[in-house]
């Protein structure tokens, strides 16, 4: 966690420093990240950056609690809009998340570069997705869903949020149009469904 010097910075020079430090984040594996062309970026002293964050490493952190926040206040306000029910929660978050990316695309593009430069990295090093998911868990409306044990409902949550993220790709690399893509995912959540209200016993 930074340190209160950082947080007592006025809030341009600290933008000034996070927008410097995403950039290099984006742009490299962390591994070649420079704390060098951070503090060029930002123009503060070598010095004053360990006044800041003790290493790199607890500013690539810092920086991916950014993200972490954004995107659980985007699950939890989807979950809001769909009436708490879980399966409705694909499109709800769809909808608000391509909203707010077309809006901010130059910090959605910085974004991805980062996920895109650290793909081998532990995907839980990266973002707390399990955390907001037991948030989900927590606050989601289960009426009609109550025979799922909690680790079917695991996997549904799981099941929810990949198929979303999947038919947001497409979107972003431009393979898809939003509508059509939206479309099918609206078919594959009523699969989902279909077979989470199912309470007959698996074959196998």
């Amino acid at each position: 966690m930074p340190t209160s010097t950082f947080f007592n910075l006025p809030p341009p020079k600290r933008e000034k420093l996070l927008c410097a430090a995403i950039t290099e984040f984006a742009r490299r594996p962390y591994g070649e990240v420079s704390i060098n062309r951070i503090i060029q970026g930002a123009e503060i002293p070598r010095g004053s950056f360990y006044q800041y964050f003790a290493d790199k490493t607890d500013l690539f952190r810092y920086v991916l609690r950014g993200y972490d926040t954004m995107l659980e206040e985007a699950i939890l306000r989807s979950l809001d809009r769909c009436g708490k029910r879980p399966l409705e929660l694909p499109l709800a978050l769809y909808d608000l998340v391509l909203a707010y990316i077309q809006e901010n695309w130059a910090q959605f593009e910085l974004f991805m570069g980062i996920l895109q430069k650290n793909m081998g990295m532990d995907a839980r090093q990266l973002l707390s997705l399990p955390e907001i998911v037991m948030k989900v868990m927590e606050q989601a409306d289960w009426r009609g869903l109550e025979h799922l044990t909690e680790e079917e409902r695991l996997g549904l949550m799981d099941l929810l949020f990949s198929t979303t993220g999947h038919a947001l790709m497409p979107v972003f690399c431009e393979k898809l149009s939003s509508e059509e893509s939206r479309r099918r995912l609206a078919i594959k959540t009523a699969l989902i469904e279909r077979g989470a209200k199912s309470k007959e016993e698996p074959l196998c």
